[in-house]
């Protein structure tokens, strides 16, 4: 659909809303925008950068609605409002460019932000798995018991590190997750944290865990 055509069906719907709705202000916005395209679903109407506050009034819940009704009935088929800054195809174009980047970038951040969720998850489950092992212990409160216990959740955690492929050169949530198993465990034991991680890597580098 070209321009000149879309643009003859704004004005049409824009008439039916102004029979649907007493709203001097909508009329307004209205008259400013510019239809510009049909695409897919999405009837898309434009806007000067000077008259784009005043596609707000288009967009409220209350008009909205009406003004993608009178578009549906205009077409024949039931579509929604796509609005833009601009009054030409190529700004559209512009547009789709710059929402497609953005998407983009959205889509990367969420992968990421599911990626650092799985190694949270999987590190929290290492920390519970310690507390748990802890619990079920038998005169947990005695030094010696707590000392041997060091060993077996040294042990969890080893193998946690091989299986997450933890390294020197790990993210960043990696380390995190690894320092709070290392707190949960002091929690337990009474050891400090920094102690715990020092013995750990200490014992791994020599080759003494399993």
């Amino acid at each position: 659909m070209g321009p000149q055509e879309a643009h003859q069906i704004w004005v049409r719907a824009s008439e039916r809303v102004k029979d649907k709705v007493i709203a001097p202000t909508l009329y307004r916005a209205l008259e400013l925008g510019v239809g510009l395209t049909l695409e897919d679903d999405y009837f898309v109407v434009g806007f000067a950068n000077a008259d784009l506050p005043m596609a707000g009034h288009i967009r409220s819940s209350q008009h909205l609605p009406i003004v993608e009704q009178s578009l549906s009935e205009v077409l024949g088929r039931k579509v929604r409002l796509r609005i833009v800054e601009g009054t030409t195809i190529q700004a559209y174009e512009e547009w789709k460019n710059v929402q497609a980047v953005a998407e983009a970038k959205r889509s990367v951040l969420s992968d990421r932000r599911e990626m650092e969720r799985q190694i949270e998850a999987a590190w929290d489950e290492v920390a519970e798995k310690i507390t748990r092992g802890y619990a079920r212990l038998h005169l947990r409160q005695l030094a010696q018991t707590k000392g041997n216990y060091i060993v077996q959740a040294f042990e969890i955690i080893n193998q946690a590190v091989n299986e997450l492929n933890y390294s020197d050169d790990s993210d960043e949530i990696h380390k995190r997750s690894l320092a709070r198993v290392f707190e949960k465990l002091a929690t337990v034991v009474e050891v400090p944290s920094s102690i715990l991680a020092y013995e750990f890597f200490k014992l791994r580098r020599e080759g003494r865990l399993n």
